[in-house]
């Protein structure tokens, strides 16, 4: 093979991986933020001390006195 195939060749291969590379990293950058930051906000969760229930607004008595 000349040498002008070779270049010709390995600049195919580049560029093929190239590709294949940036797809995959538009793939995979959204699974693996999801599963980074699902580890650390149940971690940031746990810290926290648990908070009362909500109250229900039809429950509430606006207006009554007592």
């Amino acid at each position: 093979m000349a040498l002008r195939d070779v270049l010709s060749l390995c600049g195919r291969i580049g560029l093929i991986v190239a590709a294949f590379a940036f797809v995959a990293s538009i793939v995979a950058g959204p699974l693996l933020e999801k599963v980074l930051s699902s580890q650390l906000t149940v971690t940031e969760r746990s810290a926290l001390p648990a908070l009362p229930p909500a109250d229900n607004p039809s429950e509430r008595q606006t207006g009554k006195p007592g």
